[in-house]
């Protein structure tokens, strides 16, 4: 098959969009499939396009065999609405120029968030009369709500509201990532037929990363209970609580924070950590993705929290990645994200907002030498069992099929 994918984040980008698309891809490729990807110049979370793509309309690249297309993309490091907007809606005008290059393609993979690249891939399902999937990782513009980014009865709502029913209605396949946004879906009133469960996964590979041993030099990592969040900071991960675990653990020398990322709320986390005048927190910044695998052999533990108890149907790729590299979670949620943590015993659950749970959760690991060992033991089997990104890419690969056997 000759596969396109249409995504607003790739590689370099990092962030759970970029880590499931590069991650599916490059699986595909090893299928056997010829894979294209269509996105913008890389610039996210910081708003800023990467210095070697600056002044380019256009550049092309190939990573481990996927050919990649990139386009204009508005960036800024302003944070509004209407820049946000800006971002998204100028790739969806600009990845149409794919259309120009006149390559054979089979059929049309659009991730979301955000929502308004399914236009893009509705229009060029089309003109190319080939079958549309759209890969719902959060549902937009409903998540933005639940998060406090929109309102309800506001304008931008209703307008996204209605886009978002233009593309389920013009999209063959609705792939989802769990079963919480499948049952979604369905009480919306999409047919249970349209909707296929595509997991987000682990990729094997990830732990034959070799081990950067300058990272424990420069970040102090070593003889310290390091407890590590690697991911975006942003509004709906709800870093706050660790900020405020951090000065209640204040006193134990041995307990350190660490916080790969970065994001539109790093700053006001640095400030957070200033004006308590904390010395157990570690800022990083942004790091590349393989840098990751080492951030987590040093660790102790991981810490994986949502802002809104609301977001019951998120599982965040980095959830999977800890508990495969053999290190227990202390997940802030509630939903899906539980029953991955439950089913693997891999971990500790507190309810999002409860810093006292939190911190006490924290102490547990921290203490229970026998818990520890067992959550270490077990998230590893049961990740690499029911996660791997490579049967995942095969369930995908066989649902492709199907769809274009039906659409001929």
């Amino acid at each position: 098959m000759k596969i396109l994918f249409l995504t607003q984040f790739f590689s370099p980008e990092t962030g759970a969009a970029s880590k499931r698309v590069y991650g599916l891809a490059r699986q595909l490729v090893k299928l056997g499939h010829e894979v294209h990807v269509v996105t913008g110049m890389p610039n996210y979370p910081t708003g800023r396009i990467k210095d070697e793509y600056k002044k380019k309309f256009f550049c092309f690249e190939e990573i481990d065999g996927i050919k990649v297309s990139r386009y204009y993309v508005y960036a800024s490091n302003k944070r509004s609405t209407i820049n946000r907007l800006l971002n998204y809606f100028s790739l969806v005008l600009s990845s149409l120029f794919f259309l120009f290059k006149r390559r054979q393609i089979d059929i049309i993979i659009t991730s979301s968030p955000p929502l308004f690249l399914g236009i893009s891939g509705v229009i060029m399902s089309k003109i190319k009369k080939i079958p549309h999937v759209f890969d719902i990782r959060d549902i937009w513009p409903d998540v933005a709500v639940e998060i406090g980014e929109i309102k309800e009865n506001s304008k931008i709502y209703k307008m996204m509201k209605k886009i978002e029913k233009f593309i389920y209605e013009n999209s063959d396949i609705l792939t989802v990532v769990t079963n919480g946004k499948r049952a979604n879906l369905i009480k919306n009133g999409v047919s249970p037929n349209k909707i296929k469960l595509i997991s987000n996964g682990f990729d094997e590979e990830f732990l034959e990363i070799p081990i950067n041993k300058e990272i424990a030099d420069k970040y102090n990592l070593i003889g310290k209970f390091n407890l590590l969040y690697a991911g975006i900071i942003g509004i709906a991960q709800g870093i706050d609580i660790i900020i405020e675990s951090a000065e209640k653990l204040k006193s134990n020398n041995e307990i350190q924070f660490v916080l790969v990322g970065n994001g539109v709320e790093l700053e006001r986390m640095k400030g957070l950590v200033k004006e308590k005048k904390l010395n157990n927190v570690i800022f990083t910044g942004e790091q590349p993705h393989v840098n990751i695998r080492s951030f987590l052999y040093y660790s102790s533990a991981a810490l994986v929290p949502l802002k809104s108890e609301a977001l019951k149907d998120s599982v965040p790729t980095k959830l999977y990645e800890a508990l495969g590299a053999g290190k227990p979670v202390i997940l802030c949620a509630s939903g899906d994200s539980v029953e991955v943590v439950n089913e693997s015993n891999g971990g500790l659950i507190v309810k999002p907002g409860d810093i006292d749970s939190f911190v006490e959760s924290i102490e547990k690991l921290y203490k229970d030498t026998e818990l520890y060992k067992a959550c270490t033991i077990n998230s590893k089997e049961y990740v690499i069992k029911n996660y791997s990104r490579k049967s995942i890419a095969k369930t995908l690969e066989k649902e492709l099929e199907l769809e274009l056997k039906k659409s001929k």
